[in-house]
């Protein structure tokens, strides 16, 4: 997996994610759709 730069107002790179429903989802599809905010965390126990 690479890892990518973003700052503040820039565009989301094209990806797909699992969700916990099941289902993957396309950020593209989505977007086509309705707006999407995207918020990034840390995962559990990772220093930041």
């Amino acid at each position: 997996m690479s890892s990518i730069l973003l700052t503040v107002g820039d565009r989301a790179p094209a990806f797909e994610a699992p969700a916990s429903d099941g289902k993957t989802y396309a950020l593209a599809r989505l977007v086509a759709k309705q707006a999407v905010v995207l918020v990034f965390y840390p995962g559990n126990n990772t220093p930041g």
